[in-house]
């Protein structure tokens, strides 16, 4: 079935976005670098900074040797020197090697050099993020939100089936590709997060990798991860998107972290007058605290909006929305370690710390 966006993409009233101090070429928004004209590996001359990451900054660059533009994300000399966040940093290659689907950002290549920081080298993007859209507009018309995240879902379908779980997705690592006023298609980008299902699970780290406005339980308390995670965060960028604001924001982190773990997703109703027959339940079975009861993978998920769309018959409807008083509760003995060190950092927070417990 094609679910190819084309047509229906321009209703969402998309504009450039203003140039930026560093000038633009062929469409691109650029920030000026220093130092100009920075070659990069010997081969990439740098044009202009895209954007600038946590651990990484991407530029816009002219290969030499074809003359064509590619896009290089450098890991920062002061990041490339933590060994830990280096190898996070190759793992995001080894992740997009494994996965071959258009909706998914190419990778074209990884160096190494011996007296520079590891790069990537990346197919070249024009249009703009989701985030950026969403930064204009409040809301994304609700058809076209369902048509986005089922575009993104049978890319997801891809990445999960190379044994690669995102882990961050949000509106900023989903985007339009095309025109600004006529995007064709979406891609998903940025797997800096990413885990492999070759990598060994670590029972000691609690490292939280990811955003919290769109993360899943499971993830904040370090737990194992699966598809079911990135289910998640889709619906939380459903409801985002179709409400115009997220189901939890708060201005301090252990707010967040509280209503990711207690607070169920409100109804959608409650924000917006109208939705599509269907879309409320769809986006509180992705959104529910506990991964067992989510959609089990992404193809059910996809499934289900194909049925809030009218593409698809057969899909077994959802009962009552129940269990709206839902708490997350760990699976493991790290996840209620995990809880407890939070409850230390940010003072007692939730329901009772009995609820910490597995």
């Amino acid at each position: 079935m094609d679910h190819g966006l084309g047509s229906d993409l321009p209703g969402l009233n998309m504009h450039s976005s203003p140039p930026s101090r560093g000038g633009s070429l062929r469409g691109y928004s650029l920030l000026p670098v220093q130092p100009e004209e920075e070659v990069i590996g010997g081969r990439f001359t740098v044009k202009g900074l895209v954007g600038r990451g946590g651990t990484a900054d991407v530029f816009l660059t002219r290969d030499n040797e074809t003359s064509e533009l590619v896009v290089v994300k450098r890991l920062r000399p002061d990041i490339a020197r933590n060994r830990e966040l280096h190898e996070r940093f190759l793992l995001e290659a080894e992740a997009l090697r494994l996965i071959s689907h258009p909706a998914v950002i190419k990778i074209l290549a990884i160096e190494e050099p011996p007296d520079e920081p590891p790069y990537l080298v990346l197919e070249p993007l024009q249009g703009e993020s989701l985030g950026d859209h969403l930064k204009r507009h409040q809301f994304v018309d609700a058809e076209l939100a369902v048509r986005l995240m089922r575009e993104v879902a049978t890319a997801l379908e891809a990445v999960h089936a190379a044994g690669v779980v995102h882990r961050d997705l949000k509106p900023d690592n989903i985007f339009l590709v095309g025109p600004i006023d006529e995007p064709s298609h979406v891609k998903v980008l940025d797997f800096g997060m990413a885990q492999l299902s070759s990598e060994t699970y670590d029972e000691q780290s609690m490292s939280i990798l990811g955003t919290v406005q769109y993360m899943a339980p499971e993830q904040i308390l370090v737990e194992p991860v699966d598809e079911r995670t990135d289910i998640y965060s889709l619906g939380m960028m459903l409801f985002r998107m179709v409400t115009g604001q997220l189901p939890f924001d708060a201005p301090d982190t252990k707010d967040l972290v509280r209503h990711q773990l207690f607070s169920p997703v409100p109804p959608a109703s409650w924000l917006v007058d109208e939705l599509l027959p269907g879309l409320e339940a769809v986006i509180y079975k992705a959104t529910r605290k506990n991964p067992e009861d989510r959609y089990p993978d992404m193809a059910s998920f996809g499934a289900a909006l194909d049925e809030v769309l009218g593409l698809a018959d057969g899909v077994a409807p959802m009962g009552p929305l129940d269990g709206r008083d839902e708490i997350y509760r760990p699976r493991s003995e790290k996840g209620a370690r995990a809880a407890r060190v939070l409850a230390k950092a940010f003072g007692a927070f939730g329901p009772t710390s009995d609820r910490f417990d597995s």
